[in-house]
């Protein structure tokens, strides 16, 4: 999502599903497969339940779906589409509120996504690409809701609630945060929510806490932002990973 300059905050076809395993002895987890890997493993009323979603984006989408896991109704915003291990989005054109963003369905509501950054050499600095996780996320027609997280190729950060129409959102003040700078290829930039407490790393280090208690309930996700000029591929995911514990 296209925000203020003043609003940042400088600071294979197959995976194996990583499963999460509980004291005592679970069922065999469900376990489907195409484009990505999913699981979830539940052990009855005591012992709960995880879910996990696994891929590198294998398939060539337009929209992404990879059977259909991945969807996006919000009818105001833009489709991510994927090619040969990478997502990225379709926006500019409008030069508005119209990030391109996709979400999973049945994740509880404290959720942890950790995606692989792509980013071309040679990119423009005269604009502004933003690769965005999405937490707590859910939408319907004309609205989507839920918690952004971006990164600016340059090194910005931003946490932001999305409050459902198209251009109304909230950025977040942080608890704390730092200034990762400069972003290269392969970074790996991950953000949870768990209560109402959301939390940013990048290459392992925690670089921004904050907090806020408006949604309990949504799904991970990831979205991306660019303005008129440039081209959508130079800056994106490359993997993805949403857990729920």
């Amino acid at each position: 999502m296209r925000k203020p300059a003043s609003s940042y905050v400088s600071l294979a076809l197959v995976a194996v599903p990583a499963l999460s395993w509980a004291a005592n002895p679970c069922p065999p987890p469900q376990v489907s497969v195409q484009g990505g890997s999913s699981a979830t493993t539940s052990c009855g009323s005591t012992g709960g339940s995880s879910n996990s979603y696994t891929t590198n984006f294998p398939l060539t989408e337009a929209p992404i779906s990879e059977g259909g896991k991945w969807t996006n109704v919000g009818l105001d915003w833009t489709f991510v589409d994927t090619t040969s291990g990478l997502a990225y989005g379709t926006n500019g054109a409008k030069d508005a509120y119209d990030d391109s963003y996709a979400h999973l369905s049945g994740f509880g509501a404290d959720q942890t996504v950790q995606v692989t950054i792509h980013k071309a050499s040679g990119i423009s600095t005269s604009e502004t690409h933003e690769a965005e996780i999405l937490l707590r996320w859910a939408d319907s027609a004309h609205n989507a809701r839920g918690y952004e997280v971006s990164i600016n190729f340059l090194g910005s950060l931003n946490i932001v609630r999305w409050n459902g129409a198209s251009g109304d959102f909230t950025v977040l003040g942080l608890d704390s945060g730092g200034s990762p700078g400069s972003i290269s290829d392969g970074d790996v930039f991950k953000a949870s929510i768990s209560g109402s407490t959301i939390k940013v790393w990048l290459n392992g280090t925690q670089i921004a806490q904050a907090h806020d208690s408006t949604f309990s309930t949504g799904n991970p996700g990831i979205g991306f932002f660019k303005r008129t000029a440039g081209i959508n591929t130079v800056f994106g995911f490359k993997s993805f990973t949403a857990t729920s514990p």
